[in-house]
């Protein structure tokens, strides 16, 4: 049987090996982590979104389109109240009701605006532009604007 010299043995390959594919393994988990977070913000936002316009469409005031779309996303905003209400495609203002009976059956959309280029609306508060933002370690951070909007016909 023929000894092995030191640089003929394979101790230390599995090491190497580990060292070579932890970066990418990295990117990977905390990828998908990040991605995750701001998947589960998405939704939150959707949802609150679809109550807001789930309340507009039963003819309510702006206030209690608010407090519907502030309770729809489980605690991700509160005291929010820029939304922009659309009837029929027709940007709205005023205390409401947005839904009379002269819009009956038109299409009463709510949207939280994320922004574009970088800035998100001061209402939407820190955490939320954060949320959006996807850091990955060793690449530059992404920034999401999702739109967030949800639709209902007027009652």
């Amino acid at each position: 049987m023929k000894k092995r010299t030191k640089l003929q043995t394979e101790e230390g390959a599995a090491a190497v090996e580990f060292a070579l594919i932890v970066g990418v393994l990295a990117l990977l988990i905390f990828g998908m982590m990040e991605y995750g977070l701001a998947f589960t913000q998405l939704q939150s936002l959707k949802a609150g979104a679809r109550e807001g316009a789930r309340t507009a469409a039963v003819r309510a005031t702006k206030p209690a389109i608010d407090s519907a779309l502030n309770s729809g996303t489980g605690g991700s905003l509160s005291g929010y109240s820029s939304e922009v209400i659309t009837v029929n495609g027709s940007t709205q203002s005023g205390s409401g009701p947005y839904c009379t009976n002269t819009t009956a059956g038109q299409t009463v959309t709510v949207t939280i605006p994320t922004g574009s280029g970088g800035s998100y609306p001061s209402e939407l508060g820190s955490s939320i532009a954060e949320s959006f933002r996807i850091d990955i370690p060793f690449m530059p951070h992404i920034d999401l604007h999702p739109t967030i909007s949800g639709s209902f016909r007027c009652e």
